[in-house]
């Protein structure tokens, strides 16, 4: 939890620096969930939202370790990516028990958005489960708004089908479902 706070802190204090005097911005806020169902067990299902197992469903995905540096899939990691108009993104994994099916992160793109993502995986039938993922979208400037507007119901739809299809089919890969 500590790490979590020197994150923000840090974040705030980028945030800060970069905010420029003048008349003051509405920053947008959303929040959107869905479901997935998922051909796999909680057990299996679980560690493909985690760092090191989202590269099994998302080729693109290419996280930098920082803590620790060969990366791991537990509470407290930091690693940072790129996002497609080249900033970088901080990420903390600070939820991670795959027994349990609970992965969270809060991620921090200085003086642009903070969010946050949950993802609760339940059982749902035999070798099936659900998993519920959760976005806290939050701009911390303007810019940031121009993203946050976008991330509405066609965008959470867009997600559920994609998450689902990819992660169904890294489970077919690994035969997890027979």
């Amino acid at each position: 939890m500590k790490t979590l706070w020197v994150i923000l802190g840090i974040g705030f204090q980028v945030w800060l620096v970069r905010a420029e005097p003048g008349p003051a911005v509405s920053l947008e806020q959303r929040t959107q969930s869905f479901a997935i169902i998922l051909k796999g067990s909680v057990a299996e299902v679980t560690p493909l939202f985690g760092p090191v197992g989202e590269v099994e469903w998302s080729p693109s995905w290419a996280p930098r370790f920082i803590h620790p540096p060969e990366g791991a899939q537990r509470d407290g990691v930091v690693f940072t990516t790129l996002t497609g108009n080249g900033k970088e993104r901080l990420w903390l994994l600070s939820t991670y028990d795959a027994k349990a099916g609970q992965v969270a992160f809060v991620i921090l793109t200085p003086g642009f958005t903070a969010n946050e993502v949950k993802i609760r995986v339940i059982p749902d039938g035999e070798r099936q489960c659900k998993a519920i993922i959760t976005y806290r979208h939050s701009a911390l400037g303007p810019e940031g708004n121009e993203e946050v507007v976008t991330l509405d119901d066609h965008w959470a739809e867009q997600q559920r089908v994609h998450w689902e299809s990819a992660i169904n089919s890294a489970l077919a890969k690994r035969g997890a479902h027979e």
